[in-house]
């Protein structure tokens, strides 16, 4: 499918008033404005964000009812249960939790379920099976919670509170929860609707430090610095692909900051079995190389191997434990190619699927469910629409959809909810569970409601660029103010420009699939500068020259140095 180019065109009034008010490259004021930044402070407070900005936690609708029942339960050392999720955005989010639990004098334990044998979220066995034996008198639940209505009902017959607190799409309300904390409750957009399910119970943490200092807990104890807590907070949040804007930039940001100090010691052993040398840590090192290694543990055998990890007390504890994920990360990439390429060989004999439908939902007999959502992604970057793909076990199937911006998965899904055992999710996420006689149905009826919020020519993939520019625009200066606008994620991505009539002087394939380049633009007195074209195919041409260019622009660092150089995207 061909890709668009789009060339924004930001209000130039505002990019003069943000460029001479902060004193910045005109490339950087126009970058700001592409942002939804509306003025000139808001710009500055963008490029250096602070701790001090962050909204109250009253403004999530039951913070107090939460805080004042786990603070009961801190008081009289009621057993309390934290209850998470497999993936690494419930991961970070039970460890907050546990943590700070820990660190006030709680009797805390905390499980976080089997992906294969226990399933997604709070249910009625953990309460048997977990919570009354182990004398459970309250739960709480992070990144998980908000479909448990069953579960908090059997709790509260046996006499267990619960408080719940998630980010995941809600019907508003949970009937017999003591307190029932998620954004997506909130009926009007506020500041704090895009948290991700450990930015939810970062926030819960927020409120109960300073309900237990108003009580005096304090004074016995040393009170927890929050600020080291965010570099879990960074992982959960980057890794749950939420929105990089507002407070979740800001908290991602300031983890980033505590990562980079090397204060964790499960961080850093995972940072070194990933094989990351260049500092920095950046999103996309969580992105890419840290998420998906905490992300393997509950795809492929427990999350509570990551669990432990971010608690080890002592690098020489958390080593081995990154090796260990290190090696199901590398079991977990098998499994993907493996399921991708069966995909492959069907899409090859049934064309049409890809031609005339505007979905993809695939099923196959016992594929892993740990790696379907990441299979989904991949064919949905490939092929451009939404996509389901189902592992059916006998007379059931379970699996993951990922969607296209345009088109919001989990309201598709709910148009299908007659078919389905049960779903959840986001608008680009979701999972769900299906009688395996219903795979043809819901094929037909996911194909239409995903139709119904189409236009009627399939949208095409975009390169939205930031601004058109020439090489000897680019500078230090620039370099430097664009690493400003970081970090870079969903809803704040890395600036992308365009440059025309560009020269390569020299080129040469490293690593057998990229390709650096040196390149200049004709009729210009500056320097030539290096570029990075990546992951090549044996289909993509080796121009010596091209008409258009869109790129990104990186400092690349090694052994204390750094230069500029220029990631190409399209051309």
């Amino acid at each position: 499918m061909q890709t668009q180019w789009t060339l924004l065109q930001p209000d130039k009034d505002l990019v003069r008033e943000i460029q001479q008010q902060l004193q910045c490259h005109p490339v950087t004021a126009a970058v700001l404005a592409n942002r939804q930044i509306r003025s000139a402070e808001e710009a500055a407070d963008f490029i250096k964000p602070d701790l001090g900005q962050l909204p109250p936690p009253a403004c999530l609708t039951g913070m107090a009812e939460a805080v004042a029942r786990i603070a009961e339960a801190i008081a009289h050392r009621e057993r309390i249960l934290v209850f998470g999720d497999y993936d690494a955005d419930g991961i970070t989010a039970a460890a907050v939790l546990h943590h700070f639990l820990q660190a006030a004098g709680a009797d805390v334990i905390c499980h976080l379920p089997h992906r294969i044998q226990e399933g997604y979220g709070l249910q009625t066995m953990h309460i048997m099976q977990l919570a009354v034996p182990r004398h459970v008198q309250l739960i709480v639940t992070v990144d998980c919670g908000s479909a448990g209505a069953d579960a908090v009902a059997t709790a509260k017959r046996f006499g267990i509170d619960v408080v719940v607190t998630d980010h995941h799409n809600t019907d508003g309300c949970l009937p017999g929860a003591c307190a029932f904390i998620n954004p997506k409750r909130e009926t009007a957009p506020g500041p704090l609707n895009d948290l991700a399910g450990v930015g939810v119970a970062f926030y819960l943490v927020i409120a109960l430090r300073a309900a237990l200092r108003e009580q005096g807990w304090w004074q016995q104890r040393p009170e927890p610095n929050l600020k080291g807590y965010c570099d879990l907070v960074a992982i959960g949040t980057v890794a749950d692909m939420v929105s990089l804007r507002g407070v979740n930039r800001l908290l991602t940001r300031v983890g980033l900051e505590v990562i980079n100090t090397g204060a964790r010691p499960g961080i850093q052993a995972l940072i070194t079995a990933a094989g990351i040398r260049q500092l920095p840590i950046t999103a996309d090192d969580i992105a890419f190389r840290l998420a998906p290694r905490i992300n393997a543990a509950g795809r492929i055998a427990h999350a509570h191997l990551a669990f432990d990890l971010l608690a080890a007390p002592t690098l020489a504890a958390a080593q081995p434990l990154a090796q260990d994920l290190d090696g199901l990360n590398q079991r977990r990439q098998q499994m993907e190619n493996k399921i991708l390429a069966e995909i492959d060989g069907r899409l090859a004999n049934r064309p049409e699927w890809v031609t005339a439908r505007k979905t993809l939902l695939l099923a196959g007999t016992q594929w892993h469910e740990g790696v379907l959502g990441i299979v989904a992604a991949k064919l949905v970057n490939r092929y451009h629409r939404p996509v389901v793909v189902l592992s059916a076990r006998d007379d059931q199937a379970k699996g993951s959809g990922r969607s296209i911006p345009q088109v919001d998965l989990h309201h598709a899904l709910a148009c299908c909810d007659h078919l389905l055992e049960k779903f959840g999710g986001h608008r680009l996420a979701a999972g769900l569970t299906v009688a395996t006689e219903n795979i043809t149905l819901l094929q037909a009826a996911f194909e239409a409601a995903v139709a119904e919020q189409l236009p009627a020519h399939d949208p095409a993939p975009e390169l939205r660029i930031d601004s058109l520019i020439t090489l000897d625009q680019i500078s230090p200066q620039l370099l430097d103010e664009l690493e400003s606008l970081a970090p870079f994620g969903t809803d704040n991505p890395s600036p992308l420009f365009m440059a025309r009539d560009v020269r390569v002087t020299t080129a040469a394939i490293v690593g057998q699939r990229h390709r650096r380049m040196v390149l200049c633009q004709p009729d210009q007195c500056t320097p030539p500068i290096g570029a990075m074209h990546f992951n090549i195919t044996s289909d993509t041409p080796r121009a010596q020259s091209f008409e258009q260019l869109a790129f990104r622009l990186q400092w690349n660092r090694f052994r204390g140095a750094k230069e500029i150089q220029m990631i190409v995207e399209g051309f």
